[in-house]
């Protein structure tokens, strides 16, 4: 290893070893050199390596065992971090990178619908409001007014809390970053749905649990094989997206979410239910497992994203006492509050009717664009639905002996974007499974985006 004088030995020395680590030049958990040793080596002071090797535990490439040394953490965990980076190439910020006409990739919203100028509006009312206190740094639990409005809101989807309970976040991912700062260890047992939420894989491996997946049937995941693994194994958290999942659409039936509370009670695991969709529902509203939870099992994480504007980086957490006060304090020292500006904002638009105007007309919205593209995918040989979602955003798609990665590649050159199954899979296995997502496309664009698609698949089973 040369290192430059000129620059900060210990962050060179951190660089190199974390680039072997992703470079799979490390066997699995192979124990590094000690401190004196590797100080020795690169004729540096032991204070140097020490902060090497600190930093590369704090970003999870190494782990510490007490009297015996430093280990290179599970190499899949640096492998996927790897895959991400460069699938983030061509899928960054949520949407195509490459020249895109037609992009059933992306789950933002359309910008069309945003509520710019209602939102204006509540913009300027709360800075003559409230003046200088708008601009300060906020309780890092969140403004007050708005953890108030969102659990009067809150009542209505059965879902009693007080504001006190609640944590305003940035976004359904800091979420689940928070939560697995504030809790996640390494080695822990962590499930998930198969398939789940990429960005929900990426955050348990980087925290160093050992992640595990489980079948999702059309009514949630497969009870059977969980109770399996519960019988052998002390899980620590269940990761579940209950209504309108991504990215397959289907809800978990009432008498599948009792049982799953049922199960974390008997074999005491939490769970983390990401509901950022069901206000997205074309009959009745859903019923979250947070509404059914009376044993503070349930972790509940809900992002404004889907059905507001994704750029304001909205949402809240709800958690038992004595486990919100430690996602608090993460909160604090991941970037102190979310802005004061945004949360009174919101918190007026929420306060008014406003936001049922806005939500019922989204809905409306979506339905349509819903039953347009659905009875085009029923018409395309060679494809089959999962399920036919009740709301929500997309479907989940499968070519039978076709890779979906072929069916990528062949859209995108006729400037189609989907997003092939790998990427929502623990293994990075898509079996021709695809999402497709109709949020930012308008029905004119399905209909000939679906066309494109048709021919795609035609195409490629006629080679």
């Amino acid at each position: 290893m040369n290192l430059d004088n000129q620059q900060t030995l210990y962050l060179q020395i951190y660089e190199k070893i974390k680039q072997d680590i992703i470079e799979n030049k490390y066997v699995e958990n192979q124990k590094l050199p000690s401190i004196r040793n590797l100080a020795k080596k690169l004729g540096v002071n032991n204070i140097t390596i020490v902060k090497a090797y600190d930093t590369l535990e704090r970003d999870r490439y190494i782990y510490k065992k007490r009297g015996s040394g430093v280990y290179v953490n599970n190499l899949n965990i640096k492998k996927n971090i790897l895959e991400e980076e460069i699938l983030m190439e061509t899928f960054k910020y949520g949407k195509l990178e490459v020249e895109c006409e037609i992009n059933f990739a992306n789950s933002n919203p359309n910008g069309s619908y945003f509520p710019i100028t209602k939102f204006k509006d509540c913009i300027n009312y709360v800075i003559d409001r409230d003046q200088e206190k708008i601009f300060a740094y906020e309780d890092p639990k969140g403004y007050a007014g708005l953890r108030d409005i969102i659990s009067k809101h809150l009542e209505d989807e059965k879902i009693m809390t007080h504001p006190e309970d609640i944590q305003i976040i940035s976004g359904a991912q800091q979420g689940i970053d928070l939560i697995t700062k504030s809790f996640i260890h390494f080695g822990d047992r962590v499930i998930i749905e198969n398939p789940s939420y990429s960005g929900a894989i990426t955050s348990f491996k980087r925290g160093g649990a050992k992640v595990m997946d489980i079948p999702l049937l059309e009514d949630g995941i497969d009870l059977k094989i969980l109770k399996k693994i519960l019988a052998k194994e002390k899980i620590s958290y269940l990761y579940l997206m209950t209504n309108f999942h991504n990215p397959t659409g289907i809800s978990y039936s009432k008498k599948k979410k009792l049982k799953i509370l049922e199960l974390a009670e008997k074999y005491d695991f939490y769970i983390i239910e990401d509901d950022s969709s069901s206000d997205l529902y074309y009959k009745n509203k859903p019923l979250s497992l947070k509404s059914m939870d009376t044993d503070e099992r349930v972790m509940y994480i809900k992002s404004y994203s889907r059905i507001f504007m994704p750029g304001l980086r909205l949402g809240f957490l709800i958690a038992p006492k004595d486990k919100l006060k430690y996602i608090s304090f993460t909160k604090y020292h991941t970037d102190i509050s979310t802005p004061g500006l945004i949360q009174r904002a919101f918190e007026h638009y929420l306060n008014s009717d406003l936001w049922e105007i806005h939500t019922k007309k989204l809905r409306t919205i979506y339905k349509k664009k819903f039953q347009v593209a659905y009875d085009l995918l029923r018409k395309i040989d060679h494809l089959r639905l999962f399920a036919v979602p009740q709301g929500g955003l997309y479907f989940w798609v499968q070519l039978d002996k076709v890779s979906s990665e072929a069916l990528f590649l062949k859209t995108l050159q006729k400037k189609v974007g989907i997003l092939p199954g790998s990427i929502f899979k623990l293994d990075e296995k898509s079996d021709g499974w695809v999402r497709l997502c109709f949020a930012d496309v308008e029905i004119e664009e399905i209909k000939k985006g679906l066309e494109i698609l048709k021919e795609c698949v035609e195409e490629l089973y006629n080679l």
